[in-house]
């Protein structure tokens, strides 16, 4: 992709001022003047702009996964080859299974704690996080509604959480 904030834009004008528009575009159509224009712009924009390569997705971590959590399980990684090659027992690995799953519990109730705090200033942080969480779509269960009556259409289940956010927020 392009990279605009690193392009020099001085370079991007003196090319295209250097072309002379009135001889290039002299007896042409709007078509064909146009199309001249757009592949003149490019050429420059080819020299101007640094293209920099997409970061994927794969490289971001969870925002609960702080770096002791990491470290934890790192430790359990190594515990486990370790048990596998019979120099760590299994009461050691499970040891470490549990207690690393305990701390992952405690830093995402932890996070959602922070959001809940902080969502009426940081909005994006707070749909970031349900985003993130989003999964396969599935079913929605029926909902009771304000009278306590059971709600299966999905406008009617939109309107009852839709409802419930607004008197939350």
């Amino acid at each position: 992709t392009m990279d605009f904030r690193r392009a020099d834009f001085g370079l991007f004008r003196t090319l295209v001022e250097r072309v002379p528009w009135e001889m290039v575009l002299k007896g042409k159509g709007v078509q064909e003047g146009w199309t001249i224009f757009k592949k003149e712009v490019l050429k420059a924009q080819e020299q101007a702009v640094p293209v920099r390569r997409k970061k994927n997705g794969r490289g971001r971590r969870p925002a609960w996964l702080n770096g002791e959590l990491l470290l934890g399980l790192r430790k359990k990684r190594r515990v486990y080859r370790l048990w596998k090659k019979g120099q760590a027992t299994q009461e050691e690995y499970r040891d470490l299974v549990r207690s690393c799953r305990e701390e992952m519990r405690k830093a995402k109730a932890q996070l959602e704690r922070n959001l809940a705090a902080v969502v009426k200033d940081n909005k994006k942080s707070f749909y970031k996080y349900i985003n993130d969480k989003k999964r396969a779509k599935e079913n929605l269960h029926p909902l009771l509604d304000a009278g306590g009556n059971i709600v299966t259409e999905d406008e009617e289940k939109a309107e009852v959480l839709n409802a419930f956010f607004a008197s939350v927020f």
